[in-house]
């Protein structure tokens, strides 16, 4: 089970945890499924974060700090580039 992927969005926390370099582990990763730890860490922050919004009443500023980001904008500008739609679209769609 993924558990920090809400709280460090770097692949270099990853590597280190790993004990080797943030490119080898990007290299071994491209190599092995044709996707980019990046990839990975966006599909997994995109499932939590849609989660929340469909599933709780919390406001988007506060999944936007659950989930690690900078500021809610950021969230923002994150959501709507990976899903097509920002997050307050996404959960009155429900």
């Amino acid at each position: 089970m993924p558990v920090h992927f809400a709280e460090h969005h770097d692949i270099a926390f990853y590597a280190s945890r790993l004990c080797i370099s943030p490119r080898y582990l990007s290299q071994i990763v491209r190599d092995i499924s044709g996707r980019t730890v990046i990839d990975y860490i966006n599909q997994m922050l995109m499932l939590e974060a849609s989660y929340l919004l469909l599933q709780t009443s919390l406001p988007i500023g506060e999944i936007a700090e659950r989930l690690h980001f900078s500021e809610t904008a950021s969230f923002t500008r994150f959501f709507t580039r990976m899903k097509g739609t920002s997050p307050r679209e996404y959960r009155k769609g429900r």
